[in-house]
């Protein structure tokens, strides 16, 4: 295989207006590294600042030798390369799932102190179909059988996966006769992982016609469903939610006579835009929740609470949730909420106004808000003495106010 089709892909999902700066993740095997060469090309003909990062997530020892085909390539490129250690794993949980997510907030992090606008990532067509077939197996729904985008937003910073309509093995045909060196990971053929044996799978599958491709079709298939519900889902939404002191609100009977994928994915996007949560909750959670909305029933699901009242369906954070989430004044509190006012002592805390200091203030049964969804604002503290709760009282000194404001809610139905 060529290069030039290399970078014609990386030249797509970048755009038409690339950035001055720009990261890779290599972590050594081939399709990192037939991405760094592309990309080392590609920069350099459009006079483009490449980093070069790589996580050591200290789980498998035979790292250190893919790490050393990294550093070997960046210094024939001459390219800085820059190692993050990955130590977040407490035994808990998905082990994969967790150093993913740590993977990304490195990355995000580096990005940040280097002024990186964009990060490269070396999915391909065959991590499509694979992903594909996993979710498969979980009986997902349109969503999480949807294609993976070229290019997303995530922690503030834009990554894009240009070879996602590359075959793995194209790119080790351009390896080989671009004479570059890559390291396997041995895990790669450990059949105990799910997706080497999805893996085998496609092979397999690939006899009856399933090929990779086949398959990517299918998720960009997906892929353009899934964006259809969304736009609906904005409509519907713009028609039925307000935001009220931090809280979505809608109508019951509207929300009802709404079919069953539309009503569930308004709920899911409350709840992340709520919480800030990246994944949306597991349908069998969802079902919980679309049961007792039902039934007009009160119930709390990743940090949220859904609770009816004058025909009103409302969904806030928990106040347990929200136990020991503190912030200094004017940094962000529960990522979502910003509090100002005329000091900045370290003394001074906004947290959870709590059901207490809400049952002293006057007025707030006027807003006729539900008391949980009122005890779950911002409030603005000192040495344990209460000083403001600006989103209920209006004070001239404090002031709070949503990231993105109300309108953050219906723009981030349209962003994946």
């Amino acid at each position: 295989m060529l290069i030039d089709p290399l970078i014609e892909a990386i030249d797509e999902a970048v755009g038409h207006r690339p950035p001055e700066r720009m990261g890779v993740a290599v972590s050594g095997g081939g399709d990192s590294i037939a991405l760094l060469s592309a990309l080392a090309r590609y920069t350099t003909d459009r006079k483009i600042d490449l980093h070069v990062i790589t996580i050591d997530h200290g789980l498998r020892p035979e790292f250190k030798s893919e790490v050393a085909v990294v550093t070997s390539l960046c210094q024939k490129l001459n390219l800085q390369h820059h190692l993050e250690y990955w130590s977040g794993w407490d035994g808990a949980g998905n082990m994969q799932a967790e150093a993913r997510e740590g993977r990304y907030a490195l990355m995000a992090d580096w990005a940040y102190a280097h002024q990186i606008e964009y990060i490269a990532l070396g999915h391909t067509a065959d991590d499509q179909a694979e992903t594909f077939l996993m979710r498969l197996a979980r009986s997902a729904g349109v969503d999480g059988l949807s294609a993976m985008s070229p290019r997303h937003v995530r922690h503030g910073i834009t990554w894009v996966r240009p070879f996602l309509r590359v075959k793995r093995e194209d790119l080790r045909l351009y390896l080989q006769a671009a004479g570059l060196q890559w390291a396997d990971d041995p895990s790669n053929a450990n059949r105990d992982f799910e997706r080497v044996r999805v893996r085998d799978a496609i092979t397999l599958l690939a006899t009856v016609g399933v090929s990779v491709e086949a398959i990517v079709d299918v998720t960009e298939h997906m892929k353009q469903a899934r964006d259809a519900l969304d736009w609906q889902t904005f409509l519907v939404a713009r028609d039925m939610v307000q935001i009220e002191a931090g809280a979505v609100l809608m109508d019951v009977n509207l929300f009802r006579a709404q079919p069953v994928e539309i009503k569930r994915r308004l709920l899911i996007h409350s709840i992340m835009w709520l919480t800030g949560h990246p994944y949306p909750a597991r349908r069998e959670g969802m079902a919980r929740v679309m049961d007792a909305v039902n039934a007009g029933q009160t119930m709390t699901l990743q940090g949220c609470q859904f609770s009816q009242s004058d025909g009103c369906l409302w969904i806030y954070r928990e106040l347990n949730a929200l136990a020991d989430v503190q912030a200094e004044v004017g940094d962000m509190w529960d990522e979502r909420w910003m509090v100002d006012g005329p000091e900045e002592d370290p003394d001074i805390i906004v947290r959870a106004l709590g059901y207490d200091a809400l049952s002293e203030l006057e007025g707030w049964r006027e807003r006729r808000v539900p008391r949980a969804a009122l005890a779950v604002t911002p409030s603005v503290w000192y040495k344990g003495r209460f000083v403001a709760a600006p989103v209920i009282t209006g004070d001239d000194d404090w002031t709070a106010e949503l990231e993105g404001g109300a309108d953050g809610f219906f723009a981030a139905l349209l962003s994946h």
